[in-house]
């Protein structure tokens, strides 16, 4: 995401204005800073500031939308109590790129569930074709369910930066998305799945099970991912500043 500073053509004109344009940038980041101090007057407009500390590391991640544009900037406490700063990404508009699901393992949790149900369905003597359906269809229905999930993950990511709620680990932005967000996107492909393929009409119980099957699935990948990324992570997405 983050724009080498270097590469940058070492023409003397150029190089010359980018670095006239980087300590202006730099100096806006540090009077940016100062609108959260009260006391402080702040000569820069602070739409939001989104930030997270870096425990690891001991600095602060900031991405701040000012009113011509975002910097993203980096701080830490230096010896003296001066607080050091750089400015790691700036541009007059954002853009986002949600983190990936891998759509093979959540087919391959819809088609486990799927067959417990039929397993189960078997047992007490109720239909099975709607899950043996589901498990023809596990692709399709994984596909429906990652897209209903990085739509909404796009969605709510760029409305808790311009609000300036998101966690900000340098490069990606994430937030929570909360139980009830992720069952209303299992519930809307579990629907959508039975008006499509499941022709005759189903009880309830069987609209309940899929449902379940659908977001227990989509947890079960979302819940992995996280792990492998950073553990706080739910909705999360690759930011990228633009000019």
């Amino acid at each position: 995401m983050t724009r080498p500073h270097t590469s940058i053509d070492d023409s003397g004109d150029q190089s010359d204005e980018y670095s006239s344009r980087f300590e202006t940038i730099e100096a806006k980041a540090r009077e940016a800073l100062k609108h959260d101090d009260p006391t402080t007057d702040c000569d820069v407009t602070v739409h939001a500031h989104n930030r997270d500390y870096d425990s690891d590391r001991n600095v602060t991640n900031h991405v701040i939308r000012t009113g011509d544009g975002w910097i993203a900037a980096r701080t830490w406490s230096e010896a003296g109590g001066e607080a050091g700063l750089t400015v790691t990404d700036y541009g007059e508009t954002l853009e986002t790129e949600v983190l990936e699901l891998a759509e093979d393992r959540v087919a391959e949790r819809i088609t486990h569930g799927a067959l417990d149900a039929i397993d189960c369905h078997e047992t007490v003597g109720r239909p099975v074709k709607p899950f043996t359906t589901l498990v023809r269809h596990d692709s399709d229905v994984a596909d429906d369910l990652i897209t209903a999930w990085e739509t909404a993950a796009d969605h709510v990511i760029r409305e808790q930066l311009y609000e300036g709620l998101a966690g900000w680990t340098g490069r990606t932005a994430w937030t929570e998305f909360g139980e009830e967000a992720i069952y209303l996107q299992a519930e809307q492909v579990a629907t959508q799945f039975i008006d499509e393929h499941v022709h005759n009409d189903v009880n309830e119980d069987v609209e309940t099970t899929v449902r379940d099957i659908c977001r227990e699935a989509l947890y079960d990948v979302v819940a992995e991912h996280r792990d492998r990324q950073t553990p706080f992570m739910q909705y999360a997405a690759e930011v990228t500043l633009t000019e």
